[in-house]
């Protein structure tokens, strides 16, 4: 019985998917948009930037999907994940009993969301081909057609079926004022700062200039400002939210108005935009 792939792949991320039927996947791992493959020769291909939670997802991927037998790595490594040399050292070593992949060279190699069934048939099922730092699509796309002229022994099993983790519907909450306080979040475009007045009791009590989101929470969580309420975490997301979009206006020239959307001018159609990729990305 065929494995059905209407809905596969079960697991989002940023990926594209081409021929479900193909042998061949791939793995740009910290280099995204670049490099460009003609879509009916791969199932999907995707990036990969963390030696854990990255990997454990691309695996439940593959393993749903029994055709795909060659996993090409290429693009860029992440800085300081090795992830191309993880998913190698699991293939050729499999992960202990704490479930590290033994031989990776990352910091923090574990697949502790996957059981030992999953791990197994990926370790079978698979064969890496490593074309670590290229970035040339053609070049890649060459190796791949000769990976498809090979005809790859199926897979006496069917795709492990991926359970998705329930989602739940977003909905706000109806807003309750902070016993203790609020706050006034503004730019002083002139010093380059964001301007937060704390207000007790209607009156102005603090108030704390900052450069970015991060520096001001920190402060306001080192004061206790926040009240202790039944919406304490909601107002502590709620400033968080505010803070960082005051930092985002400062940065980049806009009018930031609290409890309002920033307005962002679109960009030219006709600009290129420069290919993305996370070579410097931390997990």
């Amino acid at each position: 019985m065929e494995t059905n792939l209407n809905e596969w792949p079960p697991i989002d991320g940023r990926y594209e998917v081409g021929n479900k039927t193909s042998p061949v996947a791939v793995c740009t791992n910290a280099s995204i948009d670049e490099i460009k493959i003609d879509p009916q020769k791969i199932a999907i291909i995707g990036k990969c930037v963390t030696e854990n939670i990255g990997i454990e997802k691309m695996i439940q991927n593959i393993v749903s999907n029994p055709n795909i037998r060659y996993l090409v790595l290429c693009g860029r490594e992440s800085n300081g994940h090795f992830v191309g040399q993880a998913i190698e050292s699991l293939i050729e070593n499999g992960v202990d009993e704490n479930k590290r992949i033994i031989g990776a060279k990352g910091n923090m190699p574990y697949l502790r969301n996957l059981d030992k069934e999953t791990i197994e048939t990926f370790r079978e099922q698979v064969i890496p081909v490593n074309l670590m730092e290229e970035t040339n699509g053609k070049k890649i796309e060459k190796v791949i057609d000769e990976l498809l002229k090979i005809r790859p022994q199926k897979m006496k099993a069917k795709g492990i079926k991926i359970e998705k983790v329930e989602e739940i519907k977003a909905s706000p909450s109806y807003w309750i004022e902070d016993p203790k306080g609020y706050f006034v979040i503004s730019l002083d475009n002139n010093r380059k700062k964001i301007v937060v007045e704390y207000y007790r009791k209607g009156k102005l009590n603090k108030k704390i200039i900052g450069n970015n989101a991060k520096e001001i929470c920190d402060t306001i969580a080192r004061l206790d400002l926040i009240g202790d309420f039944k919406q304490t975490k909601e107002h502590s997301m709620y400033l968080g939210r505010e803070l960082q979009k005051a930092e985002i206006a400062l940065k980049q020239g806009l009018t930031f108005e609290q409890d309002q959307e920033l307005k962002i001018n679109k960009v030219d159609n006709l600009t290129q935009p420069e290919p993305i990729d996370e070579y410097g990305w931390y997990d």
